[in-house]
């Protein structure tokens, strides 16, 4: 048994039950709520987020890992909220995405550190909610501010033992690059998730990051570009033929709103980017591939229990 931090409190690692480890309640470019604030319509998209909520939990899934950085709206009250009326558990994130970080520009990378580590052993802000996993990014490549970010990122989960969950670019190999800075800043790399793995074409790249340690994040199922369902899961199915299905997560890094889509072409997308594919979809896609049901529970309820149980600094 591990206690962890969910957006309701305490959570039992044992409870955890399926879960998708990349999602978004809510994807917003903060700048234009804080100048226009008419166009924040919270009632509108807490009852759109909670409806989403409500028919992944119907559909099998337990807790779902918010992974929205500061930067990209991350706003726990709302999350908090949502995870309450919906039913849904759901784990909040600090960390940064890989737009350059205009705050901590001129002060030091303990600024950094410092924050993702308050967000998590004390609180985010004045909400009490508590943080139990670090995002950050690298696209399209890694520069000298974001791997200031990676490697402050590194100092908080070592000081923590949250795990980190990353996006990355696959066409770039920017998943070796994070490996490359985690490991230099002595961290245990199979506490770690690379994610958009999937978005990967190259079957030796993500054998790359397995054979180095990490989690394969297979986390944008459903997403029609740069891959379909179909290549995806046989890209997963081809990793665990391997024998690594020990080191594979799945989800769909969707969100009940995201700003950067026109509300109608968002429309668009989400007849299978949301998060019921993957129980409801993509489970019988694996099985008709010969996927194990053994498989599949280890990777939707084992690989995340595991990932949260190493949640010890060191």
């Amino acid at each position: 048994m591990t206690i962890i931090q969910s957006a309701t409190g305490p959570l039992d690692t044992a409870d955890m039950g399926f879960t998708l480890m990349h999602e978004h309640v809510m994807v917003l470019w903060p700048p234009m709520y804080q100048q226009y604030p008419e166009l924040f319509d919270r009632p509108g998209l807490m009852a759109n987020a909670i409806t989403k909520l409500k028919a992944a939990v119907a559909a099998g899934v337990k807790t779902m890992v918010d992974l929205t950085p500061i930067d990209l709206g991350r706003d726990p009250g709302f999350i908090q909220e949502a995870a309450q009326k919906s039913g849904m558990q759901i784990i909040v994130p600090t960390g940064l995405y890989y737009a350059r970080p205009f705050y901590f520009l001129g002060r030091p990378d303990s600024a950094m550190t410092d924050l993702f580590i308050k967000d998590i052993t004390e609180g985010i802000s004045t909400t009490g909610v508590r943080a139990n996993v670090i995002k950050c990014a690298t696209e399209p490549e890694m520069d000298a501010i974001n791997e200031r970010v990676l490697r402050a990122s590194a100092r908080a989960h070592r000081a923590t033992g949250v795990p980190i969950c990353t996006h990355t670019h696959p066409a770039t190999r920017t998943g070796l690059d994070q490996q490359r800075v985690f490991k230099d800043e002595g961290c245990d790399l199979g506490r770690i998730v690379i994610g958009h793995s999937d978005d990967s074409s190259d079957i030796n790249y993500l054998d790359e990051i397995i054979q180095n340690g990490s989690f394969c994040g297979m986390d944008r199922i459903g997403l029609p570009q740069p891959r379909t369902d179909e290549q995806r899961v046989d890209m997963v199915t081809a990793l665990v033929e391997r024998g690594y299905a020990n080191r594979i997560t799945l989800s769909h890094d969707a969100s009940c709103h995201l700003d950067m889509l026109a509300p109608e072409l968002l429309d668009q997308w989400t007849d299978k980017w949301n998060f019921t594919h993957i129980p409801l979809d993509i489970v019988p896609m694996l099985k008709e591939r010969g996927v194990s049901d053994a498989n599949i529970h280890q990777m939707t309820v084992l690989n995340p229990r595991r990932i949260f149980e190493m949640n010890q600094p060191y």
